[in-house]
């Protein structure tokens, strides 16, 4: 009892200062106003997780509650469904060019990051029937990147996979070596991509055919990612295969050794 009253205070005390932040968001300049909605753009998929979570205890899945834990489990589920209008209306206000990102490189391992990212995302998939399924040699080795915003790249791209898969389906995350590229690659069942629309995919505020039935899509997502890819020397793809296949995925270069650090810092 005790740990859920933590929690849900927890959660209580981060929306309010987030809503704080975000609501002085009209009086930001443009420079400002990109940074805050690039921000707020890696705000949407926490709390949408956040408001799932809070549906599962409302629903008993982990345990009876007593009427005091489930008006206090409404209460913060009320806040995150705030949090999520306020975030929603915020990306769609925001106009401006994303700010240059400045990248902090350390030695990594990207299997771990990938890991976490669906760890985070599992009771989003698991409301949809879908199942991770990762394929990863033990031995594919570091990248030497900006953790953070790899991060981000692998969590857009499977928020997208969630969001856009078919229901009861298998989401595939691939990682694999390839001399000195690490590929990554994320593959799941949905409509398919037409090409004239495939091709824009990554430009700033695109929407494909299905996203514009999605309120909560802001076109920003793999613009953002592209952007940090590109940042860090790697290329981003996207392909859409007639069955309904659909993968996104990055290369980018592999650590070796301590020398290759040296060399691409």
């Amino acid at each position: 009892m005790v740990i859920v009253y933590f929690f849900i205070s927890l959660i209580l005390l981060l929306l309010i200062v987030q809503a704080k932040i975000l609501k002085k968001y009209k009086y930001l300049n443009a420079k400002e106003k990109s940074l805050v909605a690039s921000v707020t753009h890696d705000l949407k998929n926490p709390t949408r997780a956040q408001i799932n979570m809070l549906n599962l205890l409302l629903k008993g899945q982990f345990g009876a509650l007593n009427p005091q834990q489930r008006e206090m489990i409404k209460l913060a589920c009320g806040s995150s469904k705030y949090m999520s209008n306020l975030v929603g209306t915020i990306l769609t206000d925001y106009q401006a060019d994303s700010r240059a990102l400045k990248l902090n490189k350390t030695k990594f391992d990207l299997r771990s990051v990938i890991e976490d990212v669906c760890n985070v995302n599992r009771y989003l998939a698991r409301d949809k029937g879908q199942k991770f399924v990762i394929n990863c040699r033990a031995n594919v080795g570091d990248i030497y990147a900006d953790k953070l915003q790899i991060e981000r790249v692998i969590s857009n791209l499977v928020s997208n996979a969630i969001k856009y898969g078919n229901r009861n389906s298998k989401i595939i995350i691939t990682l694999k070596r390839l001399d000195n590229t690490i590929k990554f690659s994320i593959a799941n069942k949905s409509s398919p991509i037409p090409k004239n629309e495939l091709k824009y995919i990554f430009n700033k505020f695109a929407k494909t055919k299905t996203s514009h039935f999605l309120s909560d899509s802001t076109g920003l997502g793999l613009y953002i990612a592209k952007n940090v890819i590109n940042l860090h020397h790697g290329k981003m793809y996207a392909k859409s295969l007639p069955d309904g296949t659909c993968i996104f995925g990055f290369r980018i270069s592999a650590v070796k050794n301590a020398s290759d650090i040296i060399k691409t810092s």
